[in-house]
């Protein structure tokens, strides 16, 4: 047997209602759903998720590879122990309640192979409806782009000047070696789990192509975990635990010390600020010590972050830079959390 073009990676938790959509939408790729290889993890589902995904096994046997798993691992783990599984020149994800239209893979491998490309990116339009009444159109207006990263400065360079790159996983295509080589994986048991994968990517790959067409739907779901999560104290420090084990990452492979000034702005934003942002934009509550810690630690790491050049350089994080400095305890602790509910009503859009 040839082997496949792309493996393509699914978490199942509770998606009976979706899954077979998500499905229908990998059967119609024009690609041909014998170069796929589709692997449905079943995380414990409670629901007929796990009936469903075997009768796909059971149709596309050379396909697809049905995974149930007897206890919940939330979809981080789910993904890790996918990959064992992957066989394929190159690694795609794709969640089990979005889709992507008929052509996209057959476009993204082309430019992947085309390239010898270690990432392709790709559009991911939001929707709040079915395939059935989506708007079709891919186009953005925008022209692709391919890049050779050779220095850390050209690395720098790339990201500060209009990047579309987001630390989400499915809206990319991974050449699998190159996974394989930096053992590439996403942080278990938390709901924001993606940043430990993608972020050494961004900070490894060489050869990447920037297909600006929106070849996947993410589908706003009311009822979905995540969505479930956002106002959940228990869930509110995940994406700090995973930009903690991030950072552990990076110092031990070695791309912090060799990408400095990009790393230093990597973390302080989404570390730090954004921990802050996404908690004040849902009202739910910090302590002292957890800001304290979080503090702590971005002075501990990053020193002499305020003379980072690209996080001075946009005016948009002034305000929220100041407030890493401040010396919170339980006298200032409304006051200083009523300044990043400025901050973030100044920024609808997210900083």
């Amino acid at each position: 047997m040839s082997q496949k073009k792309i493996s393509v990676i699914i978490p199942c938790y509770n998606v009976s209602m979706f899954i077979d959509r998500c499905m229908e939408s990998l059967e119609k790729q024009t690609i041909g759903i014998d170069n796929l290889e589709i692997i449905l993890i079943n995380d414990a589902s409670k629901d007929a998720t796990l009936g469903k995904i075997l009768l796909w096994e059971m149709k596309y046997p050379e396909s697809i590879i049905a995974i149930p798993l007897q206890e919940n691992v939330k979809q981080g783990a789910a993904r890790n122990i996918a990959r064992e599984y992957c066989t394929a020149e190159y690694i795609a994800y794709l969640d089990a309640d979005d889709w992507i239209v008929p052509n996209a893979f057959e476009k993204i491998y082309r430019v992947a192979k085309q390239n010898n490309a270690d990432l392709v990116n790709y559009l991911s339009r939001q929707v709040y409806v079915g395939p059935d009444k989506d708007d079709p159109s891919t186009k953005s207006g925008k022209p692709d782009r391919f890049a050779v990263i050779k220095t850390p400065k050209e690395r720098l360079d790339f990201f500060m000047s209009d990047c579309p790159l987001l630390r989400g996983c499915w809206d990319k295509l991974f050449r699998r070696d190159f996974v394989e080589k930096y053992d590439m994986k996403f942080a278990e048991g938390v709901f924001d789990e993606e940043s430990l994968f993608t972020t050494p990517a961004y900070m490894h790959f060489h050869r990447i192509y920037l297909l600006n067409e929106y070849l996947h739907r993410y589908y706003q779901n009311p009822i979905s975990s995540t969505y479930n999560l956002s106002r959940d104290l228990a869930r509110r420090d995940d994406n700090a635990i995973t930009w903690e084990q991030t950072y552990e990452v990076m110092k031990a492979d070695g791309s912090l010390e060799e990408n400095h000034e990009l790393a230093e702005w990597f973390f302080v934003i989404n570390y730090f600020i954004r921990s802050m942002v996404f908690a004040t934009g849902r009202e739910i509550p910090y302590d002292v010590e957890t800001i304290n810690r979080m503090q702590d630690n971005v002075h501990n790491w990053f020193p002499n972050y305020r003379q980072n050049k690209s996080l001075q350089a946009r005016n948009v994080y002034k305000g929220a830079l100041e407030l890493i400095d401040v010396e919170v305890n339980e006298s200032n602790l409304e006051e200083y959390m009523a300044q990043w509910k400025k901050i973030v009503d100044a920024n609808p859009q997210g900083i």
